[in-house]
């Protein structure tokens, strides 16, 4: 095996020369840029998994670049750990942790807990080998096909269902530059199913959004690709009349009573286990992208004006991304991750009454 390791005391600027050139492909395919610098782990780890390093040699990397593509980095990093001796980052924006010492994921752990608060502008890795090159192109400027992964992560939190194929659906492309972030909407009845998110109407070709999440929570992936969800409209950070190629929509089944107006709306509040699954889900599509809860937007804030839309009804936007970003941060403890005897009594009674106030509006 080819092994890596720069001469003691070796510096390199982001961008500059002096890497092994799989160094530089790894940086181009995630749109970042590494360095290294004097004393950068050159010393010995008497660790498993960890490689002896009897020449010192410089075996420490900090790349960085945009908050979304440093955590796309991370991810795969996590997902190949098996060649990394050490990966440290935290999502400035999420608080989010990627961990890994001599092989293992200890992103959930003590291990580097105070090292994180360093590592939130780079993601610092150290190898004794080269890192693999993605054999696809990072996904975090294209389609989201990753929408399956990091859903079914969540279980058995989330209920997750996926039509066939929903890879290869869509119209077209997203727009080059990365999704902006996902837009939330109601169907206006709650009997719309998935199929019918993926048919469409007889005046608007399907599939029109991404996800369906049903009044009992059950998320289903529908489209991977562009999704005519969003229409004319214009938000702050998204190209006028532009939403479809930059957002991620997702259809909410909501109301039961079809005859609600936006002047009757607060006639009928959201189902829990409906509202929750919201929560969950964006709060894990904004995590993946490297984003906070001001990326999620309904579509009475983009189209309300000019096409004057009202979804998601009954919804305070404002109290809900307080509610995602409270999902992000992981203040949330949802008891059927757990046996309930892995609680003690004071953390059952916390968790009780955690998500008793998530259900509170």
């Amino acid at each position: 095996m080819v092994s890596y390791g720069l001469p003691t005391g070796s510096s390199i600027p982001y961008g500059a020369a002096g890497f092994p050139e799989w160094v530089y492909e790894i940086a181009q395919a995630f749109g970042l840029q590494a360095s290294t610098y004097p004393g950068h782990q050159e010393g010995s780890r008497a660790e498993a998994g960890f490689a002896p390093n009897p020449k010192r040699q410089n075996r420490g990397l900090d790349w960085t670049g945009p908050v979304n593509k440093m955590q796309a980095f991370a991810d795969y990093l996590l997902n190949h750990r098996s060649f990394l001796e050490q990966v440290i980052f935290e999502n400035p924006v999420t608080g989010s942790r990627v961990g890994v010492a001599g092989g293992d994921d200890v992103s959930k752990t003590a291990y580097y807990a105070d090292d994180y608060s360093g590592h939130r502008d780079h993601v610092h890795t150290r190898q004794s080998a080269p890192i693999p090159l993605p054999k696809e192109k990072p996904m975090a400027n294209g389609d989201p096909v990753w929408l399956g992964e990091v859903l079914r992560a969540q279980q058995p939190a989330l209920t997750v269902r996926e039509l066939p194929d929903w890879q290869s659906y869509g119209h077209g492309d997203y727009r080059p530059g990365g999704i902006w972030g996902v837009m939330v909407h109601h169907t206006g009845n709650a009997r719309a199913d998935a199929l019918s998110i993926r048919n469409g109407r007889p005046d608007l070709m399907g599939p029109l959004s991404n996800l369906h999440i049903a009044q009992d929570g059950t998320v289903t992936i529908v489209a991977a690709g562009v999704c005519w969800h969003a229409g004319a409209g214009s938000y702050p950070g998204i190209p006028t009349n532009g939403g479809n190629q930059v957002l991620i929509g997702i259809e909410c089944a909501w109301p039961r009573d079809t005859s609600i107006t936006p002047a009757t709306q607060t006639r009928e509040r959201w189902p829990d286990a409906q509202i929750i699954a919201m929560r969950d889900t964006v709060a894990a599509i904004l995590t993946r992208l490297g984003y906070g809860p001001d990326r999620c937007i309904a579509h009475k804030e983009y189209a309300g004006r000019s096409q004057g839309k009202w979804d998601p009804g009954n919804l305070d936007m404002g109290w809900f991304r307080g509610e995602v970003g409270k999902a992000q941060r992981g203040d949330f403890t949802v008891i059927k991750k757990k046996k309930v005897s892995d609680f003690t009594d004071r953390e059952l009674l916390e968790a009780i009454w955690t998500d008793v106030q998530a259900l509170k509006r």
